[in-house]
């Protein structure tokens, strides 16, 4: 296939574009996003969707934000057609197919797109195509082209005929067809399974035949022994019968001593209870009249110690009462002095703001001097309009005017008219009369009529360049006058001495300005008033507030000399106070401890007296209730009594344990549980029994013997019928694959041709020891260099990036003969140093005189090595 032109309308971000392909080598240059890879996306799209696709890879070509078709067209060659393909995208699709040779055609829809696919189908691998195309962003270094078969019957040809005739290619068939009755093709796995299955179930069946005859023996012998057995314990039952009831009277023996031995112990825990409570009594007497004698023994160095205690606080009382006068005539004399600290601070304050106002009332008069002077200047400036570029505008007009009204009057006519009498005329409309001996002079720079009345009219026109120079002095004179009026000046020396005047006036009000800065040293007017108005209402009121009887001090001096004094004064006045508070609060606290010690010890005393008396009128009320005594003989007698019920239980004990009760109980147990398991035995062995007889009675009646020897026969059968099938399968495996590797064999002779053409480019690019080795599908496994042996996987991204496209060079140079498919390389080659990028150049220049290369780039200097070759530039 060869492609001539290719045309994009409304595709992504492309509006149009046209490109037409030399039948060797186009190279198609662009910037990026100017549309290069959309042309490979349009073509592979044109030779495979429908132009009804819905698919999101189709409708993601229509421009964003246009409600418009897309369109792909190309001229092709494929075989011997010719013809003219064209498809419409997403708006107002469409497909047309021209063909122009063998013979003329047209279709549209999918008429068209069959037709069309036939075609290309038909005269071009469609597989090749595919591995030959180098898209953008896609993997370049591993190319598989084993699926091609245009390729495949190339390379044949190119190995002189090694592959298969097609008599052997018939005979391999029949094998593979014969194989394929046996196994899977993709798997090998067998497709007599059926046949396994069978013998599989029918050795399942004589299986399960003779496990059920191997359990009917073991039931037989289980019947016997079940019978045995069953006898064996109804023997046994009188016996064991026996022996239960013996254990039975020996307990009845034992709970009978054990129940005297419960009851004595019952009669015993009251007594036990009675004499617990009768020991509490007495022992709690006891405790109460020691209690009595040390409380009162307490109580007595209580009483003791309270009157040194009493004498201690009223001592600290008086103390504290002399303290706080003192500290009162402190607090009195403090008041005074911060009074005339108060006093000193605020004539202090008074004569400070005083001479802080003075200050700032000069400072603003002055300022205010100044601001009159401004304003005066202001003024001055405000009326006058001329400024220094206005001054320079209306000098050199005045200047360009006089230039002129010279030049005019040098090159203009002069008139002059002497009277022999006199006369009168009008020159220009203007009434003229000439006496004799007054001439009249004047310069003709314009056309000039003289009319003498009744008589002539002369009419002189001066010369045309004269004309032009009176009109520029008109001119000159307008452009004088407008600025004049402009500036409110009227003439050119009143316009330069009132800008002499505006600028000494400027010059002034800059030095006032400065004047008045440096006045205000960076205050505000405004604030400075304010602290005026302030600083007043201050004097004002310190002068209101001081007593009128008080001398103000004289000067600031002085008022800081009564501050210093008076805040001394006060200063010690309130050292000695604090001191004297501190005295005072330490009194008042070893008072307050006083005091509290005091009240603790009183209420100690109080609450021991009134505990005291409680106790020993309730002692004597226990003791008036039961002697002591009598609390003594009642523990005696119940102790007593204790005792003797005691010594009878130690006897009943001693009887019990000679009996052993666990021994009788675990014998008992035994016996009930050995009757029990014998009865129940009998009765499991019997359902047993049953159960064994029904199976062995079922069984007889199945004629078991039978099914399993015809099981036995079906077995045999279709062992021989798998092994006849495994054996003729066994023999087409071996021919198939015999006739594979035999096949194999030729496929590696006829890929030779493949490798030879790798190696062939690939010497350009990496020297004359470059060599390859190929796999089974055709790729490359090793790089030969240098006599070192490199995995493919081994090489940099660059290396397999020119391996990949050197491949599929070679391989459109083996299939070029067939009509083959052009190599399209999009944006390729970015990790070639500028040595390979040379001779990869070469290489794709010289794979371009067999078949048709396309190379798109965004850079076109990494292709300035490729000799003859198309350009296209988007």
């Amino acid at each position: 296939m060869k492609l001539l032109t290719l045309t994009l309308e409304n595709w992504r971000g492309v509006s149009s574009s046209h490109i037409e392909f030399d039948n060797a080598v186009t190279l198609i240059e662009g910037p990026n996003e100017v549309g290069k890879s959309s042309l490979v996306e349009a073509l592979r799209m044109l030779f495979r969707e429908k132009s009804g696709s819905k698919k999101k890879e189709v409708q993601a070509v229509q421009p964003v934000g246009q409600d418009v078709g897309s369109s792909v067209a190309a001229e092709v060659r494929c075989g011997d057609y010719h013809f003219h393909y064209r498809k419409t995208y997403n708006r107002k699709a469409g497909t047309e197919l021209r063909i122009l040779a063998p013979r003329a055609e047209q279709l549209t829809g999918d008429d068209a797109h069959n037709r069309a696919w036939e075609i290309l189908s038909g005269h071009m691998d469609m597989a090749l195509w595919d591995a030959l195309l180098v898209e953008q962003g896609k993997e370049i270094g591993g190319v598989r082209l084993a699926d091609s078969d245009g390729l495949a019957r190339a390379l044949d040809n190119a190995a002189g005929g090694a592959g298969v005739s097609g008599e052997e290619s018939a005979l391999f068939d029949a094998v593979q067809a014969e194989y394929e009755r046996y196994f899977t093709l993709k798997t090998g796995k067998p497709r007599y399974g059926d046949q396994q299955q069978r013998v599989e179930q029918h050795s399942t069946q004589v299986k399960q035949l003779k496990t059920t005859l191997r359990e009917l023996d073991d039931d037989l012998r289980r019947f016997e022994n079940v019978s045995a057995e069953i006898s064996r314990l109804q023997r046994a039952l009188p016996e064991l019968q026996q022996a239960k009831e013996q254990h039975e009277q020996r307990w009845t023996a034992i709970d009978s001593l054990q129940a005297r031995l419960t009851a004595k112990e019952e009669e015993g825990k009251p007594l036990q209870q009675l004499l617990e409570h009768a020991r509490n009594q007495w022992q709690r007497r006891q405790d109460a009249a020691a209690d009595i004698a040390r409380r009162e023994q307490d109580l007595a160095q209580k009483q003791a110690a309270l009157q040194p205690l009493a004498e201690h606080a009223a001592e600290l009382e008086r103390t504290v009462k002399a303290a706080e006068a003192t500290h009162k005539d402190l607090q009195v004399q403090r008041r005074a002095l911060q009074q005339a600290l108060q006093q000193a601070r605020r004539d202090t304050a008074y004569l400070q703001d005083a001479a802080e106002l003075a200050r700032l009332q000069q400072l603003l008069e002055r300022v205010q001097t100044q601001r009159a002077e401004l304003a005066a200047l202001r003024k001055t400036l405000a009326d006058i309009h001329i400024t220094a570029e206005g001054r320079k505008h209306i000098q050199a007009a005045a200047s360009a005017l006089d230039v002129a009204s010279r030049t005019r009057d040098n090159a203009a006519t002069r008139l002059s008219i002497d009277a022999l009498q006199a006369a009168e005329f009008q020159l220009n409309g203007e009434a003229i009369s000439l006496r004799p001996g007054t001439p009249l002079e004047r310069q003709v720079a314009e056309s000039l009529q003289i009319d003498i009345p009744e008589l002539a009219r002369i009419t002189i026109a001066p010369a045309a360049s004269a004309g032009e120079l009176a009109a520029e002095v008109d001119a000159k004179q307008q452009e004088l006058d407008t600025l004049l009026a402009r500036y409110q000046v009227r003439s050119v020396e009143q316009a330069i001495t009132l800008d002499e005047r505006r600028a000494d006036a400027e010059q002034t009000v800059r030095s006032v300005r400065e004047r008045i800065e440096d006045t205000l040293q960076g205050a505000d007017e405004e604030s400075l008033q304010v602290d005026c108005t302030r600083l007043q209402q201050a004097c004002d009121d310190a002068l209101q507030q001081r007593d009128p009887d008080q001398p103000l001090p004289a000067s600031a001096h002085e008022a800081k000399q009564q501050l210093e004094t008076a805040g001394e004064a006060l200063d010690a006045c309130e050292s000695e106070r604090d001191q004297e508070t501190g005295r005072l609060q330490t009194r008042r606290d070893e008072l307050t401890r006083a005091e509290a010690r005091q009240q603790q010890a009183s209420t100690e005393v109080n609450a021991l007296t009134s505990v005291l008396e409680d106790k020993r009128s309730s002692l004597a009320q226990e003791r008036e209730a039961e002697p002591d005594a009598a609390l003594e003989q009642v523990v005696t007698e119940r102790e007593q009594q204790l005792a003797a019920i005691n010594a009878e239980l130690e006897q009943l004990r001693a009887q019990l344990q000679a009996e052993d009760p666990d021994s009788a109980r675990l014998q008992l147990d035994n016996a009930s549980h050995a009757l029990r398991r014998a009865e129940r035995d009998i009765i499991e062995q019997q359902q047993e029994q049953a159960v064994l007889e029904s199976r062995l009675d079922r069984a007889q009646a199945n004629g078991l013997f039978e099914e399993l020897e015809a099981a036995e026969q079906a077995l045999a059968e279709a062992e021989d019928t798998l092994a006849a099938t495994e054996r003729r399968a066994a023999a087409a495996k071996l021919l198939w694959e015999t006739l594979n590797e035999h096949r194999d064999a030729s496929r590696q002779a006829y890929v030779r041709p493949l490798r030879e053409g790798i190696q062939n480019l690939g010497k350009i690019v990496f020297g004359s020891d470059f060599d390859i080795v190929l796999g089974e599908d055709w790729t490359i496994l090793d790089v030969i260099r240098d006599g070192k042996t490199i995995p493919f996987d081994s090489l940099s991204v660059g290396a397999k990036e020119q391996l990949g496209i050197l491949t599929r060079l070679a391989a459109a140079r083996i299939v070029a003969d067939q009509g083959g498919v052009p190599v399209i390389i999009d944006d390729a080659l970015g990790f070639s140093d500028p040595t390979r990028l040379q001779s990869m150049g070469a290489a794709i220049a010289a794979a371009g005189r067999d078949a048709q290369v396309v190379v798109l780039t965004c850079t076109p200097g990494r292709f300035m090595y490729l000799g003859e070759v198309g350009v296209r530039r988007l």
